[in-house]
């Protein structure tokens, strides 16, 4: 079927949603294919190592205004309901009211001053001449006028109930808004948009003469000022910037393990060597130097290689984390891939379990 769409109207832009990632194959022509079940295995995969990952994006990929839980008694409802009315939007950054006073200015400090002000936050943007969306690329990406901005908000900028005095206070050299009440009756910022702008580090950046003066924040609904977190430079120090080689041996990671650590877990990075399905990305990962036998990976049973018969015989260190399916389809390759990819510390990395019915 939607092969015969293609060829019917090739220029029109086609979506197709499918259950199995081996079928991605069978419909490469499409211009955007999404996996059930590649997306689902990622999705939990990344709940292992950030809670609440999957229930923050479900969040912001439904509609909602934002109300829901509103009249419960239950304070972390109403936190709940307000918080899931965030959701993503984009809009070029020349025809920005939020982000055009940003052009020439670095992503960090954008990010920083959009929250500070408006109380949006900036995720990513996208270059005029790439179809790649870039998610927080760093002090070094520099804003132009022709970026596509994309942002968590309440609601989107055309419908945010701003009154942009520039040309009032132009006279008084201040360049902050007065919020009014957002369509859905609540403040503008919230806990979801606060999350990815806080996290930055600042601590080796001082304040300093070509660091540009933060505007005053805008008051919330008590009337009280929201505090400032740190002031955010311009340009970044060079000396505080790290170095972009990320395919350099975490050597470190090592240094506090005995001689046995290091031997019993000896891993090499590289890529997995047998592809799932036809179509699957390729992602650098921790590897065993030599294949495991078959017989080696019973957690249950003992064979002429290994004696455990137990998880605590194994002694494992690091938590585990108990995968339950009916068979292991090719799906959970996307499991594991984030688990074991190369940029997570060696010393970090968690034993998987599968609890399979079938073998």
């Amino acid at each position: 079927q939607a092969w015969a769409v293609k060829d019917f109207a090739p220029n029109c832009p086609l979506y197709v949603q499918i259950l199995k990632p081996e079928n991605k194959f069978h419909v490469k022509f499409a211009d955007h294919v999404v996996c059930e079940e590649e997306f689902k295995y990622a999705m939990l995969a990344l709940n292992c190592l950030c809670p609440a990952t999957s229930t923050l994006i479900t969040l912001l990929v439904h509609t909602s205004r934002g109300q829901e839980g509103q009249q419960s008694p239950e304070q972390w409802q109403r936190m709940y309901g307000r918080c899931s009315g965030n959701e993503v939007y984009h809009i070029c950054l020349g025809d920005s009211m939020f982000f055009r006073e940003y052009n020439s200015k670095s992503f960090t400090y954008a990010a920083f001053h959009a929250h500070k002000k408006y109380g949006v936050c900036l995720i990513g943007v996208k270059r005029e001449d790439n179809k790649s969306i870039l998610l927080n690329p760093g002090p070094r990406h520099i804003m132009s006028a022709s970026d596509t901005c994309y942002y968590i908000n309440i609601t989107k900028e055309e419908n945010s109930a701003f009154i942009f005095r520039q040309e009032e206070d132009q006279g008084k050299g201040r360049g902050h808004c007065d919020i009014l009440n957002s369509p859905s009756g609540l403040p503008v910022h919230s806990i979801i948009a606060s999350m990815g702008t806080v996290a930055m580090d600042f601590q080796n950046t001082s304040p300093t003469e070509s660091a540009v003066k933060l505007a005053p924040p805008p008051e919330n609904e008590q009337g009280s000022r929201r505090p400032s977190i740190a002031p955010v430079l311009e340009l970044a120090d060079s000396a505080s910037l790290l170095p972009c080689d990320l395919l350099s041996d975490q050597s470190e990671d090592e240094a506090g393990q005995s001689d046995e650590d290091v031997t019993t877990n000896e891993f090499v990075k590289g890529y997995p060597p047998n592809s799932p399905y036809i179509g699957s990305s390729p992602t650098l990962c921790h590897l065993l130097p030599q294949k495991a036998h078959f017989c080696c990976l019973r957690l249950d049973q003992s064979c002429e290689h290994v004696s455990f018969e137990d998880a605590k015989a194994y002694g494992f260190k690091n938590k585990l984390i108990i995968v339950s399916a009916e068979t292991a389809g090719n799906g959970l390759y996307n499991f594991i891939v984030p688990l074991r990819a190369y940029y997570r510390p060696r010393r970090e990395l968690n034993p998987i379990v599968l609890l399979l019915d079938n073998l």
